[in-house]
């Protein structure tokens, strides 16, 4: 019984030395096209995870996501725009000595829009899997930059945002 205390003590002490809360935020441009017709929109979200390192210069980072549209589009004379979104996903990431990272990550987002004419309105919302990577840079190790773009569907999404690893 000793030895399994012991070893779960030693457990728990070494997985907060390999782990770390990451958050976030940035600027997502979501565009589709359909028929001939495109729609482009903007939102700002906010993210927190949880980077799990791994062996080598490998790590995970589950990750929530939330934020709401800033930029409206309108096609053929219907608003449309993002009312919020909200998407989960798990980023495999390899950071190279120099600071310089890449990752890859599967979501499951869900994304809320509203298209509204002549006074009417319709909203919709649909939760779709995805997949995306992209590519970063850790200015200081608390303090990243990155690039990233995403599909779900048919619609893209690319990205700019930062990370604050604490």
């Amino acid at each position: 019984m000793k030895k399994l205390i012991l070893a779960i003590a030693l457990l728990t002490v070494s997985v907060p030395a390999s782990a770390q809360w990451v958050a976030g935020g940035g600027y997502v441009n979501l565009s589709d096209e359909e028929d001939g017709l495109e729609v482009d929109l903007g939102a700002i979200y906010g993210s927190i995870g949880y980077l799990i390192e791994g062996e080598g210069n490998f790590s995970f980072l589950p990750e929530l996501r939330l934020g709401f549209g800033i930029a409206d589009d309108t096609v053929l004379g219907v608003d449309v725009e993002v009312d919020n979104f909200l998407a989960l996903s798990v980023r495999g990431q390899y950071t190279f000595e120099s600071g310089l990272y890449l990752f890859a990550n599967p979501s499951y987002a869900r994304l809320e829009v509203t298209a509204s004419a002549g006074g009417f309105s319709v909203s919709e919302d649909d939760w779709e899997f995805g997949v995306g990577g992209g590519a970063g840079y850790k200015f200081t190790q608390q303090f990243w930059g990155e690039l990233a773009y995403e599909t779900y569907d048919g619609t893209d999404a690319w990205g700019i945002g930062f990370k604050y690893a604490f």
